[in-house]
């Protein structure tokens, strides 16, 4: 956390987390009077930040299409001739039926991890570490800029102005395990796949994801001297799920608008009688108004590496507006007016529109112990 100029707060944060587990059966041997050990077994999971926003905006074709999801499958053939290249065990003059290295064909998981990472951070299949754990962290980050007020011409109308900006990205595999089949010479896989021709990797992974969220993408809350309050706030997120099962990516996307409007009506008279008749009395207290009214979006598409599918399997826009209206009579009891409505369209045409409404009056009584 620093402050490069008053008032400006930036909090960077890097974290690389790498859990390992092993396990082996150990088998007594009578003749030699000694044990062995067999069924090596390793285990874990890793996560660790990220960042891909090179990739966050556009990128989006016609029929449900992404740029970079076609430049996955574009990178595979650079990034299976890297890995052929690298390993000294490779048959230089053999290729497979589609082209490609003999051992990192178009849909070996170690094709597609690096593929996958190099298609959705934007650097390239040139430029991309093969390695499924890579070993430095990449930053994410936290603006915060709240100085507007204290300018000369602003801080006659503004009580505060606060800016933020935050960015937090992760890429993680969510488990691993050894392969039983993998062997290796010079350090390099040499046993293949007899049905696929793909080298076995090291550890087989089901499926590795790449979570990134802007929360706020941009954010700005304000506060007048006459008590009005204002926040516009802009929200993103993405969620890539690449799983090596069925050689498919889930690709959960999701856009948010709000705008938050509030106001504070001081001594606001307010008369009441008493249950049975009596004197009317009149109180005086603060009356808070609020409005906020959201846009948000969310939707899931289901991308195939074999086939070209592009499917929308979940989503909807969600049309929020809320209202409320409190008034604190005394110290025990608060009176407040609402107002809800949530419109949902949803994206699929075998689901149906509809709105959900809630409105009302609520009294709350505190008892004091």
């Amino acid at each position: 956390t620093f402050e490069p100029i008053k008032d400006l707060k930036i909090e960077i944060t890097a974290d690389r987390t790498y859990a390992q587990n092993f396990q082996e059966y150990y088998v007594a041997d009578s003749i030699l009077g000694d044990f062995k050990h067999s069924n090596s077994i390793e285990s874990g999971n890793f996560s660790m930040s990220y960042i891909t926003w090179g990739t966050s905006f556009g990128g989006l074709l016609d029929d449900n299409k992404s740029e970079y999801f076609e430049n996955l499958k574009e990178y595979r053939y650079e990034i299976a001739m890297r890995l052929a290249q690298d390993n000294i065990n490779w048959s230089r003059e053999f290729v497979d039926s589609t082209g490609f290295p003999l051992g990192y064909g178009p849909t070996s998981q170690q094709v597609l991890l690096p593929s996958f990472l190099a298609a959705y951070s934007g650097k390239g299949p040139n430029k991309v570490d093969l390695d499924a754990f890579p070993k430095i962290p990449l930053p994410n980050w936290r603006v915060t800029y709240n100085g507007l007020s204290k300018i000369d011409f602003l801080k006659e109308y503004f009580k505060s102005v606060t800016l933020s900006h935050s960015y937090r990205c992760s890429y993680a595999v969510g488990s691993f395990s050894s392969n039983v089949y993998y062997k290796e010479l010079n350090e390099y896989p040499i046993e293949q796949n007899i049905i696929n021709g793909n080298y076995y990797p090291q550890y087989d992974f089901g499926q590795v994801s790449i979570t990134e969220q802007y929360s706020p993408l941009l954010s700005v809350d304000v506060i007048l001297h006459n008590s009005f309050m204002s926040k516009i706030e802009m929200k993103r997120s993405r969620n890539l799920s690449l799983s090596f099962v069925n050689n498919q990516l889930t690709e959960v996307t999701g856009n948010e608008f709000i705008v938050g409007l509030g106001y504070r009506f001081k001594e606001v008279p307010f008369s009441f009688r008493a249950f049975g008749g009596g004197p009317k009395k009149t109180v005086k207290s603060d009356l808070n108004i609020k409005i906020d009214f959201s846009i948000r979006s969310n939707k899931t598409i289901l991308r195939r590496i074999d086939v070209p599918q592009n499917q929308i399997s979940a989503g909807q826009k969600i049309i929020s507006i809320n209202f409320s209206a409190d008034y604190m009579i005394n110290q025990k009891l608060d009176i407040r007016l609402f107002f809800d409505e949530i419109i949902t369209n949803p994206f699929l045409a075998s689901q149906f529109r509809n709105s959900t409404v809630n409105g009302g009056i609520s009294l709350r009584f505190m008892l004091n112990q």
